[in-house]
């Protein structure tokens, strides 16, 4: 009668278009499916249509999470990258004014960026 929850996945690549063009279709899709679940003539179709509806929503936590993920993500990489640019350019300007410890701020400032490479290399 009904397909298993189990078949109802919404892929991670499709989360972003999912979550930009259709919120209304997800909240039209969302107010169907509880008016299936009022109209349900016996107990076993409302319990289907009550584990649909439960499926839905998880799906739904599962693409806003993801999405929050990949916004930390990208704030941590800009963070790092502005860090390790401040650092490195603060070590060569010392470094041109003959401080003897630039040397030091120089490599601090380029192992955020070698590891992150290391990283994503592997």
């Amino acid at each position: 009668m009904l397909e298993q929850p189990e078949k109802l996945v919404i892929t991670p690549s499709s989360a972003p278009k999912l979550q930009a063009k259709n919120t209304f279709n997800f909240t039209k899709i969302l107010s169907s499916v509880e008016e299936l679940l009022g109209g349900a003539g016996s107990p076993q179709e409302s319990l289907e249509w009550t584990r649909v509806r439960e499926e839905i929503l998880r799906q739904d936590e599962s693409v806003k999470e993801q999405n929050h993920q990949r916004v930390l993500e990208k704030t941590r990489l800009i963070y790092v990258i502005v860090f390790s640019a401040t650092v490195f350019l603060t070590g060569i300007v010392l470094f041109i004014c003959r401080y003897e410890n630039a040397v030091y701020l120089i490599a601090v400032g380029l192992l955020p960026l070698l590891s992150r490479r290391k990283k994503l290399s592997s």
